[in-house]
């Protein structure tokens, strides 16, 4: 049987199911029994047998101890093939995730480079046009022909969200109870409970008392009108952000930025409109390569210095 397990292991490279599959068939305690029992068969033919009875057995038991020394040498490199083939399947994974991660990097990166700076430079046209039109509002707004509104910022009339006034659904009069003398109202789901001691009195006592107070599991109520009124409340409005507030950086490191907010009022179309015209005027900085070479000396640390008994040496030509 260990042979057969032994065969079936050998050859190409098995995966981690089909080895720990191999070492499930391993049965070493069975193993162990047989040539227990069959140790037990020989004592017996010692006592009761003839020598060839003794030989045959001990045959047997030659070939079940070798079966079990062989179990306990396929269980031992059956462990070990299996943590190799663990530590080879989790590299093979970790290696698919890498090239996986490694691919789709690299497919971003080019869309990057590719996208990235005409994506910048259409928000910056926009950056531009919507400063352009709102100098153009300000200035029609200093002199406003007759009857007609100021004329809002572009950003204002199309990302402004305004707020809303208070809108009335309904309005109903209810009569409920609410605890004497005051206008708290009586428990929610009690107000049944008093209407029902309500119809008692009047079956029973001709109507409510003159104060029109009764009583309800040892609470003293009375009824007061209301007006129950359902409305949607206001909301105020909610601000935004002007596109001028976001940063657009160059492409690569050293690269001019598309748009900033350096010195710039982000509420200004003036001050938005001289730095689109700086940022246009800036220049990349200069690759790496295209540095001046640098000399420079490096003491040695293990050279000798000269004694004062030592000749200065001459470094000047001889004549």
């Amino acid at each position: 049987m260990i042979q057969n397990i032994l065969k079936s292991i050998r050859g190409q490279s098995k995966s981690v199911a089909e080895l720990e599959r191999a070492l499930g068939q391993i049965d070493i305690p069975s193993l162990e029994a047989e040539a227990e029992k069959l140790e037990e068969e020989r004592r017996g033919a010692l006592l009761d047998g003839t020598d060839k009875d003794v030989e045959l057995v001990e045959r047997k038991i030659e070939v079940a101890n070798r079966e079990v020394e062989r179990a306990y040498a396929a269980k031992t490199e059956l462990e070990k093939r299996i943590e190799a083939a663990k530590i080879m399947a989790t590299q093979q994974e970790r290696s698919a995730r890498y090239n996986a991660a490694k691919d789709h990097a690299a497919t971003v990166g080019k869309a990057l480079r590719k996208e990235y700076p005409e994506l910048a430079k259409r928000l910056v046209n926009l950056i531009r046009a919507i400063a352009e039109a709102d100098v153009a509002v300000e200035e029609a707004n200093r002199q406003l022909p007759d009857d007609a509104a100021p004329l809002l910022p572009v950003e204002v009339t199309v990302r402004r969200r305004p707020g809303t006034a208070e809108k009335t659904i309904s309005e109903k009069e209810v009569s409920l109870w609410t605890h004497v003398n005051s206008w708290t109202l009586f428990a929610e789901d009690r107000q049944a409970e008093a209407d029902a001691r309500e119809k008692e009195y009047a079956s029973n006592y001709n109507g409510l008392p003159p104060d029109g107070v009764i009583h309800v599991g040892g609470h003293r109520v009375q009824k007061r009108r209301f007006v129950r009124r359902t409305y949607i409340p206001s909301s105020g409005a909610i601000p935004h952000s002007p596109l001028a507030s976001i940063e657009l950086p160059g492409l690569v490191g050293g690269d001019p930025p598309f748009w900033d907010q350096s010195r710039v009022g982000i509420h200004s179309p003036r001050s938005i409109l001289v730095r689109l015209q700086e940022l246009a005027a800036l220049k990349p900085a200069p690759p790496a390569e295209a540095g001046q070479p640098v000399v420079e000396l490096i003491p040695i640390a293990d050279t000798p210095a000269r004694t004062n008994d030592e000749p200065a040496i001459d470094m000047a030509e001889e004549p």
